[in-house]
């Protein structure tokens, strides 16, 4: 199913690249850095103590019940986790797992210590747009994302998402 909802995101790339000139296809499909989501998406990570932690599978579950949602604001969900060893991923929610080196710099960069629950809601220019200590639902994601001067643009476009 991650095949898929990978195939998916590049066709989803591939027309916001012709008709939005958002996401083109510079863009990585799986990007292993927050620097190659610049410009790009908007990281939505998720600081987790385990792998198997509830509110971390609670955020996966609302993201999925709202994926197309989260496809159309172009939302990369993005565990972070001390091991990705038992994590099961969201069926149809665009996401993607750091290497070890990258977690540890994304954990440093936002000062969030490995025993900590925390969503981080980050704008395509890299800025926080939202910091919470359980998780968020789509509602709210929706309202802070449909704020963001880059996703105005995006709904002024013809054929926007």
């Amino acid at each position: 199913m991650a095949s898929y909802c990978s195939l998916l995101l590049v066709a989803l790339l591939s027309l916001a690249a012709a008709a939005l000139g958002q996401a083109s296809l510079k863009c990585q499909v799986q990007p292993k850095t927050l620097a190659a989501m610049r410009n790009c998406y908007r990281p939505l990570l998720v600081f987790s103590p385990s792998a198997t932690d509830s509110r971390l599978k609670r955020q996966g579950q609302i993201l999925d019940q709202d994926a197309d949602d989260m496809m159309d604001r172009f939302v990369m969900f993005t565990p972070i986790l001390p091991s990705a060893k038992d994590y099961d991923p969201p069926l149809d929610t665009p996401f993607v797992i750091f290497g070890a080196q990258q977690t540890q710099a994304v954990r440093a960069q936002f000062a969030v210590p490995q025993d900590t629950f925390l969503v981080l809601l980050l704008g395509e220019d890299g800025n926080e747009a939202l910091r919470s200590a359980k998780p968020v639902n789509s509602e709210r994601l929706n309202a802070i994302i449909d704020t963001m001067p880059s996703r105005k643009r995006e709904m002024l476009r013809p054929h926007a998402n």
